[in-house]
């Protein structure tokens, strides 16, 4: 989508007018502290230099009357810093780190002496946070290079931070990225918004938007999740943040090149894929290099990654297609439909003579090519300009049926981008300001070829009357539903003005976020036969065409806030804010949507607004830290925050189905003919829409939490804590309650021209309680490690985008029950060694080795048991079965994978009522996964090494079971079928993976 003169200009005269909007530039940290002499009586008036090693920016700063300074916005990086006052020796402490939104906190002491003299000593980050109640933690780039890392999916080290379980989408403290339009994690990249902008939930495997929206390992500085009490800065999320910070170049030229190899030969058997099946071909390559250093000295810098990905996967497909003998009698209209399918290459049925085996191998495969590169601009030293931009190129062909160019070509582009100014107005006073752009454009097609595209779908449905063992179902013909066209901007404003006042670190800001989701669908035709019998007559029981042309859904989010984190004395930190945010009213660009008003039985007239957005949204943050010794070393943390959702842009769900004077579906039965197509265009179809709350109310969490973190040693920290949080009002990801039922009795709808009528009404609600204990030790004699235990529950309504509908619409609360995500139980250890050199071996052989590795367990997900049965009559097979008294939900025999629940524990309820048992009642199998990396390093030269690495996922194979079928209805209930993981990540077979990397 092409930006308009018009919208260019709104952005860029916002952006130079501002003076105070943002969700904070969250990209930066600060470093404060007290300046004492040996007595500990403060020192006014000292001199106070913080510089960046690498760039040589320096902040000069002077303590105030109480001996304190403060320097509120310093970009990620380690620092130097220079203390100087006369009668006193001057203080250097060097090395100090400072991570993304951190706040660190010094205690510095003067020695008597010239002023002329220097004492230096090397400083690192203090064990415990003394100046901030958020809870969360900091992934740096060392860690992500060394541990292991399956296609280095950079998000999968999530699990390192404390509360984590991650299962195809992370969950933190009991929130998810499952749910489509309740946000309840969000990323960011270098502090602009970086979600999806569609839907917020985050990919798996090797996608554009998986490595876009969270940065390649080789780009990534570090990243930091926020998991509880982020300040009155943090916005547009119910849960957790995760923020990742690019590299920038410094004044020394620094780069790599790498190649990482996986395949097939060197992974074990999925447990699932027994002899003498082939295991499917596999290849992997991703390769690339980086690049950064100075274009001026200590004024412009610039830094540059390049990753390619180019994945092959095999998949063996198993159907059944229609054998030559019966194409031979299909009428002359009927043969274009019989050609497309393959013909057979295997055994006839034994129970349908015209359909016959067909078997083959594929590949699905990604091609994908991704940068960054990234430009920092120092023109004084009370000016810093940087912008960055990452792109990503990837194209996906994936198989979906054996028929002719039965194939998904999706091609995707991926860009984000950032300008931002910081200013030093004084050393109390700076402000920044940022433009950022997100931007999708991915077109998902239906077939390989138009041809294919161009060609109904025809669909056949066998009932039970065709079994051939696992031979598969009978294939489908023409193309996989419609080709969908996405693209979707989001652009973003953001500035802070940051002000340093005796005690007070204050922050003022606002955020300005314009979302645009434009989609279209190309109109597509369906053809539905109930049996072969059917299909032979040239008789099928329904024809549809499906399809809607550009829909632009429009919405804009404001918000604004003040934080004002307290230096209340020595010991005591306040982190006080609020904040306030706004969502417009979402319109279509042509305002062709509309709601629903089930008063009048009919869509809204164009031009009514949908919904009445509510003013009210205001979000109090507080938190204390309290340091009680002079050490330092033990500190109590904890408080409270209401943190609300913003409003997803394409909602109402599908927005598609409400739209006005747009005939853009059309179901007709038992037409009069099949092929050729028939003509329906004056056919009225049974619209399905979704109708929204007219006045709506904002989805928000609070967030509690009390936390104990004590300094054990020189280089070691224990924390122990309790988290907790509850939601309100979140949305009903796929739960909508329905308000077109079918009576049972009469077997009409309340509203007859209409089908399925589902309420998004945001009246859920969530809860989360948990214990957290964690200890860890930065790298000091060449070993770094870490470890957290989670003890939670959690529960909700509904957790997942596309969960199955309510037994009882009519009772949502009735779905209450834990949480898809609530993991009883959750351990995590990490740790890298770089092992001592060997005595007696050459220093090529014997030195530069390092042993890296990470280990989950976890308790099992919940599975929820239905009987398949709809006995209300309400149209959806969701219910679930009574509990027989008396009888244990475990089988006697209990075995894995095959047999961990108890049929006879369960029975169908009677016509017209709803089971008693509850949702989400039993769990599935708990899973061990041992991750593990040898690297070793060779010298090249002075400032040159290439370091090889073998890295092996689930090392000792055991096997991870997916969640048994819960389906009372299957002959498969109680049993798992497949495991848990993919082609890569956790979950899966033992995989290895060999890398080289050189750097320079």
């Amino acid at each position: 989508m092409n930006v308009s003169g018009k919208q260019f200009a709104w952005v860029l005269s916002v952006f130079l007018c501002v003076s105070g909007s943002a969700v904070a530039q969250l990209d930066n940290a600060s470093i404060l502290g007290t300046v004492f002499d040996s007595s500990g009586a403060a020192i006014p008036g000292a001199k106070v230099s913080i510089q960046n090693m690498g760039t040589s920016a320096t902040v000069e700063i002077v303590t105030d009357a109480n001996g304190n300074f403060v320097a509120p916005v310093l970009p990620v990086g380690t620092y130097r810093i220079t203390v100087s006052v006369s009668g006193f020796k001057t203080h250097i402490q060097e090395g100090i780190p400072l991570s993304v939104a951190d706040r660190i906190k010094l205690s510095i002491v003067l020695t008597p002496g010239e002023i002329t003299q220097e004492i230096t000593v090397q400083s690192d980050a203090p064990l415990v946070q003394t100046a901030s109640a958020t809870t969360g933690g900091v992934v740096g780039t060392q860690l992500a290079e060394d541990l292991p890392l399956n296609g280095r999916a950079i998000e999968d080290l999530m699990v390192l931070i404390p509360g984590s379980v991650v299962l195809g989408g992370p969950a933190i403290n009991g929130g998810s990225d499952g749910r489509l339009f309740q946000p309840g994690l969000k990323y960011l990249v270098d502090g602009g918004d970086s979600s999806q902008i569609d839907s917020d939930f985050s990919y798996g495997g090797y996608q554009s938007a998986a490595r876009i929206t969270r940065l390649s390992v080789d780009a990534l500085d570090e990243f930091r999740m926020v998991t509880g009490l982020g300040s009155a800065e943090y916005g547009q999320s119910t849960g957790t943040v995760v923020n990742f910070i690019s590299k920038s170049g410094t004044n020394e030229f620094h780069g790599s090149l790498f190649e990482f190899f996986r395949n097939e030969k060197l992974d074990s058997r999925n447990y699932f894929n027994k002899p003498p099946d082939r295991k499917p071909p596999f290849r992997l390559n991703q390769f690339g290099g980086s690049l950064g250093g100075r274009i001026v000295r200590d004024k412009l810098f610039f830094f540059g990654t390049y990753e390619g990905v180019r994945q092959r996967l095999g998949v063996a497909q198993v159907a059944l297609v229609f054998t030559q003998a019966f194409r031979d009698t299909l009428a002359p209209e009927l043969q274009p439909v019989a050609a497309q399918m393959p013909l057979p290459n295997g055994p006839v049925s034994q129970t349908e003579p015209r359909v016959a085996q067909f078997s083959r191998a594929v590949s699905n495969e990604l091609k994908e090519d991704t940068w960054t590169w990234k430009i920092d601009y120092l023109p004084t030293s009370k000016d810093r300009i940087s912008f960055r931009h990452s792109g990503s190129d990837s194209f996906t062909k994936t198989y979906f049926g054996v028929s002719q160019d039965q194939f998904r070509p999706i091609p995707s582009v991926k860009h984000l981008a950032k300008l931002s100014y910081t200013r030093t107005i004084s050393p109390r006073l700076l402000n920044e300001a940022s433009l950022a752009l997100n931007r999708l454009s991915p077109d998902t097609r239906s077939a390989g070829s138009d041809a294919v595209r161009n060609f109904p779908q025809v669909t056949f449905t066998l009932g039970g009357a065709v079994t051939f063992g696992q031979g598969g179902e009978l294939g489908t013909v023409g193309p996989a539903t419609f080709d969908l066209l996405t693209d979707n901007t989001a652009y973003q404003i953001y500035d802070t003005l940051s002000w340093v006042k005796g005690r007070h670190q204050l922050k003022y800001g606002t955020q300005i976020v314009r979302n645009q989701d434009n989609k279209a669908v190309l109109p597509q035709r369906f053809v539905y036969f109930l049996n072969i019998d059917g299909f032979a007559a040239n008789a099928p029981f329904g024809v549809q065409t499906y399809g809607w042309p550009r829909v632009g859904m429009r919405g804009t989010y404001y918000a604004g806030f003040v934080q004002d984190d307290i230096q209340v004395n020595k010991s005591l930190t306040i982190n006080a804010g609020l904040r306030y945010q706004y969502d417009t009213n979402p319109t279509e660009s042509h305002g062709r949507v509309a709601n629903f008003d089930p008063t009048t039985g009919t869509l809204d007239p164009r031009g009514t607004p949908m919904m009445k957005m509510p003013k009210t949204n205001f979000g109090p943050r507080f938190g204390f830290a309290f340091a009680p010794t002079e050490s330092k070393r033990t500190v109590f943390r904890g408080g409270f925050g209401l943190y609300f959702a913003n409003l997803n842009p394409a909602l109402p769900q599908f927005i598609p189905a409400n739209l006005l004077d747009v005939g853009q579906n059309r179901f007709l039965l038992f037409p009069s003919s099949g092929f050729p197509f028939p003509d329906i265009s004056s056919a009225v179809g049974a619209q399905a829409l979704f109708a929204q709350q007219r006045d709506w109310q904002g989805s928000y969490t609070e967030q509690w939490n009390f936390n104990i973190q004590q300094a054990v040693g020189q280089t070691m920290t224990l924390e122990v804590g309790y988290v907790g949080n509850r939601g309100l009002h979140l949305l009903p990801s796929g739960l909508g309650q329905e308000l077109n039922p079918v009576n049972p009795a009469t077997g009409q709808r309340r509203y007859p021209s209409f089908s399925t009528i589902t309420n998004e009404l945001p009246a859920l609600n969530s809860n989360y309680n948990a214990l957290q204990v964690s200890f860890g030790r930065r790298l000091a004699n060449r070993l770094s490690f870490g470890t957290h235990y989670t003890w939670s529950h959690s529960f909700d309504e509904n957790t997942l985008t596309f969960a199955p509908a309510a037994q009882n619409p009519d009772d949502l609360r009735g779905e209450y029950g834990p949480a898809d995500y609530d993991v009883r139980h959750n351990l995590v250890f990490y740790y890298s060694y770089q092992l001592p050199a060997a005595p007696g071996l050459p220093g090529w052989l014997g030195e530069g080795w390092q042993v890296n590795g990470i280990t989950g367990m976890r308790a099992g997900f919940p599975v929820n048991v239905v009987c398949g049965c709809d006995s209300r009559g309400i149209g959806a097979a969701t219910g679930r079965p009574n509990i027989v008294p008396g009888v244990s939900l475990r089988p006697a025999n209990l075995d894995f994978p095959s047999n961990q629940m108890n049929r006879n524990a369960f029975s169908t309820p009677a016509p017209g009522t709803f089971g008693n048992a509850g949702r989400n009642l039993l769990s599935g199998p708990s899973a061990y996964n041992w991750d593990f990396s040898l690297l070793k390093s060779f010298q090249v030269k002075e400032h040159q090494s290439l370091k090889f690495r073998a890295e092996m996922f689930n090392i000792f194979n055991t096997p991870q079971f997916a969640n048994p079928v819960g389906n009372l209805a299957s002959p498969a209930f109680g049993g798992s079928f497949a495991t848990i993981g993919t082609g890569s990540g956790f979950g899966s077979n033992r995989q290895i993976q060999f890398a080289l990397k050189y750097l320079f």
